[in-house]
């Protein structure tokens, strides 16, 4: 009987000890897996998307602010990828288990930009300011002669000419299309417009027949390459050479 005793006793106090054991065996793993998934680091990044305004240096570092942010794990599940970058509209990351990071960048659609009180405003097709910086961007066009009321982030720019933006959409496609270097757009009370490229100033007046004059600057710019005049083109019609090119006098 007192062995019997003894016995239960004895397996009682194993079954509190192996519990214990099997207890704190779990805890090492759980802290060992903790400490294995805290200590790994994406050390591959490869950006994607529209980076043109950004090296991949320079996205990494603006992304990936902290060493924690480095971390597969924080950046999948964590991240909620919402800092605020100029130019930029969003971005998303896919992480390649354990050290990879695909990221995907989606630019901000800018088609012109203002100049006021010492910034540059930016705005897309809708009239929208997306950017104010003093950065001057190389690839966007300065819209001068456009009076605007105040000027908000995030909201559209107010104007009285409604038409002037989808106009702004219009010619900057159709510059891009022809592969023309524009300084800067000038429109007047009616919208009439004149591009300027170096010394070169180029009358296009309204928008009828936009895509012939731009197709018929294309062609004519680079023969006044190094001369400093206005080229008329206001009342050119395709099938019609009715233009004009004024030297100015030295």
């Amino acid at each position: 009987m007192i062995w019997e005793l003894v016995l239960k006793k004895a397996c009682d106090k194993m079954k509190k000890y192996s519990g214990l054991i099997v207890a704190l065996l779990i805890c090492i793993v759980i802290a060992v897996a903790g400490f294995y998934l805290y200590s790994l680091r994406i050390t591959e990044f490869v950006f994607s998307g529209n980076t043109l305004r950004y090296s991949d240096e320079e996205l990494k570092n603006l992304i990936f602010t902290t060493d924690i942010e480095c971390n597969p794990v924080y950046a999948m599940f964590v991240d909620k990828h919402d800092k605020e970058i100029p130019f930029i509209a969003k971005y998303e990351i896919d992480v390649e288990w354990p050290d990879k990071a695909n990221v995907t960048v989606y630019g901000k659609d800018i088609i012109g930009y203002v100049y006021y009180k010492d910034f540059y405003i930016y705005f897309d097709k809708d009239g929208i300011v997306v950017e104010l910086s003093n950065e001057l961007l190389d690839d966007v066009i300065l819209m001068e002669g456009l009076e605007f009321g105040q000027m908000v982030l995030y909201q559209k720019l107010p104007t009285k000419r409604e038409e002037s933006f989808s106009l702004i959409l219009s010619l900057t496609k159709m510059i891009k299309k022809n592969e023309i270097d524009v300084d800067k757009v000038v429109f007047d009370s009616e919208l009439n417009m004149t591009i300027y490229r170096d010394n070169i100033k180029v009358v296009l007046g309204k928008d009828e027949y936009l895509d012939e004059k731009l197709t018929k600057v294309k062609v004519l710019l680079p023969s006044l390459e190094g001369y400093s005049g206005v080229l008329n083109l206001e009342n050119y019609r395709e099938g019609n050479d009715n233009f004009w090119f004024r030297q100015n006098s030295e």
